[in-house]
């Protein structure tokens, strides 16, 4: 994974590739996985590379074009007529940008690069027919909805009812059980690019208040970041001050795509 200073990885071949478990387009009871990865060949356009703070899509705008990001951070944000943003979730390796494009032609929020990242390329239609054939993947992409909706409601019980310690907590360890799912973390220490205003944007804080709340994080011994790492100390402690049992940690699979 890179950080906002590096080069994205190039995508490879489909039969390799490390995130392919994680997308939307790969389904168990499909057929062999050989045979779906050349499926997928067939329908992939090519890749695209970007550097950080690029849009990826622009709210309002139409799109012939889906992309799966392939390595990298990216985030989905609301632009508010002031100039005030809100990050509505942050994309990792393995999500579809964006899903809705399934659906509905036009997007209603922007999706912007927050590391450089790298994106395989598919055509919108020919995705969307191929979904459509298969009721595996057309399942699959029900269990997205339904992690999306369920993500949803927390980020709402967040930013209505949450302190903003709970609020810091629950985003490090959310983060922390998607990575796993794709391999991305090593102990308990994952790659963290976000900066204090990414952080504040997306938990309804300012930047201020939020270097308050990792300051206070990490004098309670709970984390430590250096060098665009976040290290979790205590877990144990981490899920009291985020409000979360292991088993809800657990529990975050159930909205993982590899959970279909």
């Amino acid at each position: 994974m890179v950080n906002g200073s590096a080069s994205a990885r190039v995508p490879g071949a489909c039969d390799q590739c490390p995130v392919r478990t994680l997308a939307l387009y790969w389904a168990i009871g499909e057929g062999p996985p050989a045979a779906t990865a050349e499926a997928i060949s067939g329908l992939k356009r090519g890749h695209r590379l970007l550097p950080a703070r690029r849009t990826i899509y622009r709210e309002g705008e139409t799109s012939d074009e889906m992309f799966t990001l392939f390595d990298g951070w990216a985030f989905r944000f609301k632009v508010l007529p002031d100039g005030r943003w809100q990050i509505l979730s942050f994309l990792l390796p393995g999500d579809t940008i964006s899903l809705h494009l399934l659906r509905f032609d036009r997007l209603h929020f922007s999706v912007q690069s927050l590391t450089a990242v790298s994106l395989c390329i598919f055509d919108r239609a020919s995705l969307a027919d191929y979904v459509r054939a298969r009721p595996a993947l057309e399942r699959r992409v029900e269990t997205f909805c339904a992690r999306e909706t369920a993500a949803a409601d927390e980020r709402l019980a967040d930013l209505g009812r949450r302190s903003a310690q709970e609020r810091a907590a629950r985003l490090v360890l959310h983060l922390l059980a998607r990575l796993r799912q794709g391999s991305a973390v090593q102990g308990q220490s994952f790659e963290f690019p976000l900066r204090q205003q990414h952080i504040a944007d997306a938990l309804g804080l300012t930047s201020v208040h939020v270097s308050r709340v990792f300051h206070a994080l990490r004098a309670d011994g709970l984390v430590a970041v250096e060098r665009n790492r976040l290290t979790i100390l205590d877990p144990r402690a981490l899920m009291k001050t985020a409000g979360i049992r292991q088993s809800d940690l657990d529990a975050e699979t159930l909205y993982s795509p590899t959970a279909s």
